[in-house]
């Protein structure tokens, strides 16, 4: 028995490793280098978040999956949402909303690729929507703005 244990250990970060894709956290100036844009909208009580992305990745892997993450006053993940996307000629899209002016949200898009460039599948995110709002205003967009 311990010896599976030890196997499965040492198995399972090599397994997880190969099939996650890369991740890379967008800055406002590498999201609109990149073609994303994102939205924080008060809508009511909630507060409505949006990234969209391009259609394809730089290495032209297609946008595969979305998902948003609420994140608590301590950074600690609440829920997380996945969607697989459509395959269409539509725009990528994670939509997602919160309603605890304490909590915030993460979004992102998943661009995986298939053999032979599976290794260059890669996962953009922002991290944290609260985050977003601080560094787009030291960009000279407004916190305001709704569409970032």
């Amino acid at each position: 028995m311990k010896n599976v244990i030890l196997t499965l250990v040492f198995l399972s970060p090599i397994a997880v490793g190969g099939g996650l894709p890369k991740e890379v956290s967008l800055t406002p100036a590498l999201a609109e280098e990149l073609g994303f844009s994102i939205s924080v909208t008060p809508e009511g009580a909630a507060t409505m978040v949006e990234l969209k992305g391009p259609r394809e990745s730089p290495s032209s892997c297609l946008a595969s999956r979305s998902g948003t993450f609420l994140l608590d006053q301590d950074g600690e993940e609440l829920l997380v949402h996945i969607t697989e996307l459509p395959k269409t000629n539509s725009q990528p899209e994670a939509v997602g909303y919160y309603t605890n002016s304490t909590h915030t949200m993460g979004v992102f898009i998943d661009y995986l690729c298939k053999e032979p460039k599976v290794l260059q599948s890669i996962r953009y995110t922002v991290q944290s929507t609260s985050e977003w709002l601080i560094t787009s205003k030291g960009t000279g967009r407004s916190k305001a703005a709704p569409v970032l």
